[in-house]
């Protein structure tokens, strides 16, 4: 996604503001001489820790913030070996291959429409339809 958007429909513009917001966007909170700043796929960016808490909290900002790298760094391998078991069951590679199939073959030939043969009933008014039908549905309940 490297189109400036101005170029685009709408919602690729959208899509492609959404892609930037979760690429690059940041949020930050502080209380009580502690602050944090965190991208929008939940990595912690930054930690401070005021001195007036504890004179190490450079180095504990610092240990924090790489132990949350870390954890992240697992955390993500995790999921890509749950979606690989995921997509490696012969039911979902199934269904997976079955969609592709769909989605690539060709379009039918349009058939041509098969003109009808007029009926005798095409030529009767409205009027005439309505009671013809009440006489026959009368028919069939007695």
């Amino acid at each position: 996604m490297t189109s400036s958007g101005s170029d685009v429909d709408p919602i690729t513009g959208r899509m492609e503001a959404v892609h930037r917001a979760l690429m690059t966007d940041r949020a930050g909170a502080e209380r009580h001489g502690v602050s944090v700043e965190v991208s929008a796929d939940g990595t912690l960016e930054s930690l401070r820790i005021a001195e007036s808490i504890t004179p190490y909290g450079k180095e504990l900002a610092a240990l924090i913030v790489q132990l949350a790298k870390e954890a992240l760094v697992e955390s993500r391998r995790n999921v890509r070996e749950r979606m690989a078991e995921l997509k490696a069951d012969p039911r979902v590679e199934d269904v997976l291959e079955s969609i592709s199939r769909a989605t690539d073959q060709k379009m039918p030939p349009s058939k041509v429409e098969r003109v009808r043969a007029p009926h005798p009933d095409d030529d009767l008014t409205e009027d005439e339809l309505i009671e013809m039908n009440e006489r026959r549905n009368q028919s069939y309940f007695r």
